[in-house]
């Protein structure tokens, strides 16, 4: 095959109605300012031909509404939502960090791999999730020669995917590393090369 480059914007939604919360699986959409912060970011991201966008509205409310506008293709998938904290998705962080209980908010914080929520989704499950997610999107891009598109989704998976690329230790709390704020956007350039291999890296 001919060799060529291809685009990811990965972009984190604006600011939600609850401040101060764990948001999870919780399902808060998005605050006036932060349809304003995505809105703000859109113009820097040219040449977009697909978007993909969690389907937690916080993401695909405005994903629908800018695929819309631009008419162009929009996928909506489970695998990009965020992290699943059980029954702490969604608690106000001051509530969390008052309880006592085992595992609590803190131990999480300080051994993800080795404390998982109530009720929540293990940190390996998370990242398979993450990466199966990539790997697809990578042979997805290769076949069809896509030139740029726009992942619309949130922070733990935007840090979980930067992990992967920079390949930092899988059970490593070093994706913390990483900070990404409400309605910004990380460039990841993929080249495929003749073998239809992706080769991707981090664009500032």
């Amino acid at each position: 095959m001919t060799p060529f480059s291809s685009r990811v914007y990965l972009l984190r939604h604006g600011e939600l109605v609850e401040q101060g919360v764990l948001a999870g699986h919780t399902d808060f959409a998005l605050s006036k300012n932060g349809v304003e912060q995505l809105n703000s970011a859109v113009p820097g991201i040219t040449g977009i031909e697909r978007i993909i966008s969690s389907t937690l509205i916080r993401c695909s409310v405005f994903a629908t509404e800018l695929a819309n506008r631009q008419q162009i293709p929009l996928v909506l998938t489970d695998q990009i939502r965020e992290y699943n904290f059980g029954e702490w998705d969604g608690c106000k962080y001051e509530f969390l960090w008052q309880q006592t209980h085992s595992p609590s908010i803190g131990d999480f914080w300080q051994e993800p791999w080795h404390v998982t929520p109530p009720g929540g989704e293990r940190m390996a499950e998370f990242y398979e999730r993450i990466a199966t997610w990539w790997h697809t999107l990578l042979i997805d891009i290769a076949k069809t020669n896509t030139q740029a598109q726009l992942v619309i989704t949130h922070a733990g998976v935007i840090k979980q995917l930067l992990a992967i690329i920079c390949q930092l230790p899988k059970q490593s709390q070093q994706q913390n590393i990483f900070s990404i704020g409400y309605g910004k956007h990380v460039c990841i350039e993929v080249f495929i090369d003749e073998s239809g291999h992706a080769w991707p890296r981090i664009i500032f």
